[in-house]
């Protein structure tokens, strides 16, 4: 397997927020009972920002993506969303330790937040993030250089 990144583009927009969708309502619905598209989407474009976003490509095919912030203090992830016919193939994991690769050489934590009923926690963990506080709905998460 041989993931490629790109960056997003505003013309990304519509496959990015039909992405989120698909992997995030499950989880959403999980955690509070429904899923409301219009607000879900509000929340997608008021924070829309193509440059903190990479797709996520596999053998031609947009498969995912990643949105983080890439600061001077941290980086801090946003998403990692691998649609579903990808998922359980190992693409999330090369991609996640690919930015982590990156801490490591800037010298620089990774911190997240994920849905208690999202099973990526393990994936996290498996990479080394730790729980440093959780609120009723999420874990906040942070792994080390």
């Amino acid at each position: 397997m041989n993931p490629t990144l790109r960056a997003a583009t505003a013309g990304d927009r519509a496959w990015l927020w039909a992405t989120k969708r698909r992997c995030l309502r499950p989880y959403v619905e999980l955690t509070w009972g429904i899923w409301d598209d219009a607000a879900q989407q509000a929340g997608f474009d008021s924070k829309f920002d193509p440059a903190e976003i990479q797709i996520i490509a596999l053998a031609g095919r947009d498969a995912g993506y990643l949105s983080a912030r890439r600061g001077a203090q941290e980086i801090e992830l946003f998403n990692v969303m691998i649609n579903p016919e990808f998922q359980k193939q190992g693409l999330g994991t090369l991609v996640l330790r690919g930015l982590l690769a990156e801490a490591r050489t800037r010298g620089l934590p990774v911190r997240l937040q994920v849905l208690k009923v999202n099973p990526a926690r393990r994936l996290y963990e498996r990479l080394g993030f730790t729980v440093t506080d959780e609120t009723p709905t999420h874990f906040r998460m942070r792994w080390q250089p």
